[in-house]
């Protein structure tokens, strides 16, 4: 650590050793003997007692070897051979690709399911890599291509779990999960059964939940008077006539269907709550009910004012009796 100007192999151990705090101490080689006892016989060749000792060790380091051994990998091309030949439907292509390299007829495979009838239209995709049948997925340009495990249906949930449900997983949707499952395997209705371990993972339920779909409630509208609710609506812009008009005030009754079109210059708020007032509410009445597209000119504080004023001085020939529209027209004259 007291050396100047280092270079290489001496300079790396430096600077390795400067991630640490540690204090240097000498010890002399006298004081090392329980560290060379672990390498060093201290007694001769012929002793017995190191002799017994050393075999039972060795034993015991056999022992431990044997019980710790590695077990096969379930992911051999043997193992994976030996699933997709115990899998009915992808048993059958692998027998006709190493009988013959042709594709067989339709005859041929017209007797097994439909899963087999699936990989048979991919044929010019499929090979065999030392036994096991593999896909070759190209990409649209030809310059990339991935190879995917046609995988047995008995190995899909070990898939699906260490593809969704493992640390590396992360319990993902279907849409990521999918795209991980396609890089490496390919089977028949993947993408259903994706969707299907998703929606019944219990981390994902307990977490995320059911997904809501907000929808409109759709149901009738029922109106039981003339007048009783109105619609009304924008048309336009149209080309700008003689008078100065450029729009179209569409108004119709929900109960008689009677519509009737007033032209205004501009749709802006005061001119729609002028045009409803003067063209309507003067001759049926007020309405209950005003129904539009919830435009700022009509839910504007403008048509609100001027149609609460008409109730106020206009009475309800659609709701009223004749007694009621009389009172009506004594106790409030308009102005």
């Amino acid at each position: 650590m007291n050396f100047r100007n280092t270079e290489g192999q001496v300079a790396r151990w430096i600077q390795r050793l400067n991630e640490y705090y540690f204090d240097i101490r000498h010890r002399k080689g006298s004081s090392h003997g329980n560290a060379d006892a672990l390498s060093r016989r201290l007694c001769p060749e012929n002793c017995r007692h190191c002799s017994r000792v050393e075999t039972k060790y060795d034993y015991a380091i056999r022992q431990i070897t044997t019980s710790t051994a590695t077990p096969p990998d379930p992911w051999s091309d043997e193992k994976v051979r030996e699933d997709q030949m115990a899998d009915p439907d992808i048993k059958p292509l692998i027998e006709f690709m190493e009988s013959s390299s042709n594709k067989p007829s339709w005859q041929d495979i017209s007797a097994y399911s439909p899963t087999t009838k699936q990989y048979w239209a991919l044929w010019n995709s499929l090979h065999l890599r030392n036994g096991v049948l593999y896909r070759k997925f190209e990409s649209e340009d030809g310059k990339t291509f991935r190879w995917q495990l046609v995988l047995p249906r008995s190995r899909i949930p070990e898939v699906l779990k260490e593809l969704h449900g493992s640390p590396t997983g992360g319990h993902f949707g279907v849409m990521k999960t999918l795209h991980r499952v396609r890089e490496r395997f390919c089977w028949g209705k993947v993408r259903a059964d994706v969707e299907q371990w998703c929606k019944s993972c219990d981390a994902c339920s307990a977490r995320k939940g059911p997904k809501i779909r907000s929808r409109g409630k759709l149901h009738r509208y029922n109106v039981g008077a003339p007048f009783e609710r109105i619609a009304f609506d924008i048309l336009g812009p149209l080309p700008r006539t003689a008078s100065g008009n450029k729009y179209l005030l569409v108004v119709m009754d929900y109960f008689t269907k009677w519509p009737e079109v007033y032209p205004i210059p501009d749709q802006e708020a005061p001119t729609v709550a002028e045009a409803v007032v003067q063209h309507w509410i003067s001759r049926y009445g007020v309405p209950l009910q005003l129904h539009s597209d919830q435009g700022r000119n009509f839910v504007s504080a403008v048509l609100k004012g001027s149609v609460n004023y008409s109730e106020l001085t206009r009475p309800r020939p659609h709701l009223c009796t004749h007694s009621q529209m009389a009172w009506w027209r004594g106790l409030i004259v308009p102005s």
